[in-house]
């Protein structure tokens, strides 16, 4: 009997949680974006995919759309803005049983468009000049494991543009996520 129990220690493998898992988090959002002197508040979507380097940390890319009304201005007509945002970066989390927080540092491309259909009308640039630009994204997010492969959470992320710093917005959005785990790491 002991020699079966030394014999199954030495077999098993190092616990590595999430090493080799892919992952799949969307996180519908409140989203707040300041493109000038207007505030414009709307809602949206974000997609992240990821992929475990390690236990704790993962390489994800993510990308996300918005939708804000800003208020006309003496020189900008009222309109509906979208904004969108492509991101490469790392997540680190912290395996605490059941509930995981995460830290995201992302840098990409983020923008923002004088229309619901990307700029695409006539009267886009009337309501905001098209902006695109270099932008870096920090972000928190708290997870329930309702299993190993299914969580529910809630996620803060802002982005802010290190390029065109006179035009490109700033954005804050939050909101409940949901993400589902597969891969390597079972």
């Amino acid at each position: 009997m002991l020699v079966g129990m030394l014999t199954l220690c030495g077999a098993a493998s190092s616990a590595r949680a999430d090493f080799k898992d892919w992952t799949l988090a969307v996180t519908p959002s409140y989203v707040v974006a300041y493109p000038d002197s207007r505030t414009a508040h709307g809602g949206g979507a974000l997609v992240d995919v990821g992929f475990g380097l390690s236990d704790a940390l993962a390489l994800h890319a993510s990308g996300f759309v918005s939708w804000s009304h800003a208020d006309g201005t003496k020189t900008d007509q009222a309109g509906t803005l979208t904004g969108f945002a492509a991101m490469l970066g790392v997540i680190y989390t912290l395996d605490t049983i059941r509930l995981q927080p995460s830290f995201d540092l992302s840098i990409g491309a983020l923008g923002l468009r004088g229309d619901a259909t990307f700029g695409g009308s006539a009267n886009a640039s009337k309501v905001l000049k098209p902006i695109t630009g270099f932008g870096i994204s920090v972000g928190f997010a708290l997870d329930y494991l309702l299993t190993r492969r299914f969580a529910v959470g809630v996620e803060v992320r802002y982005l802010a543009a290190v390029s065109d710093l006179g035009r490109l917005p700033t954005y804050l959005y939050a909101g409940p996520r949901v993400v589902f785990r597969w891969g390597g790491g079972s």
